[in-house]
């Protein structure tokens, strides 16, 4: 399933912001943690919420979780980000999956800020060491474009943290 990509609109300008960390993980592992919707429905600070919907696809299959074709929603006061993953692609060292937001999706208001895709990709670094990538696409007001990337600074290193965390829990082979 894809949906119709949305075009930037009168006033708007196309923005985009790059995070990345390095963490202590083989690199499967992290990508593992990343493709389990437990990372990101479990321990939402109420009002906020992830949802993945099961969504039938043209041929009777059945797309769950970060599976191509699978709806899914972050939504909460202020915000809106209703998409599909539209891409999840596993190579020999590395992975990379692609979220496309719809129209409709909005941060603060549908006014200000449109985003229009999240990519998520995990690189490995050596056996034991990886470096993850989060990339946001959106449409902004010129005039919230500082605003967004400062939000967003906010965030993601909030989630390398989180990440860290589980990986010191579960991602790190602890010798035996």
């Amino acid at each position: 399933m894809t949906i119709p990509s949305q075009d930037c609109p009168p006033r708007f300008q196309r923005h985009r912001y790059r995070h990345a960390f390095e963490i202590e993980g083989a690199w499967r592992a992290v990508w593992n943690w990343l493709m389990t919707p437990d990372t990101f429905t479990k321990g939402q600070p109420w009002p906020y919420r992830v949802e993945f919907l099961e969504t039938s696809g043209p041929e009777g299959g059945v797309a769950r979780g970060f599976e191509v074709g699978a709806l899914n929603a972050h939504h909460g006061p202020f915000m809106n980000f209703c998409g599909v993953v539209s891409r999840v692609e596993v190579l020999d060292d590395r992975a990379e999956r692609d979220i496309e937001y719809a129209y409709g999706a909005y941060f603060l208001a549908f006014r200000l800020v449109r985003p229009v895709g999240l990519r998520v990709s995990v690189d490995g670094i050596s056996e034991s060491r990886c470096r993850v990538e989060v990339q946001v696409d959106s449409y902004v007001r010129p005039w919230t474009a500082g605003l967004w990337t400062l939000a967003q600074r906010c965030f993601w290193p909030g989630f390398g943290l989180s990440l860290r965390r589980a990986g010191r829990r579960t991602l790190i082979p602890t010798g035996g």
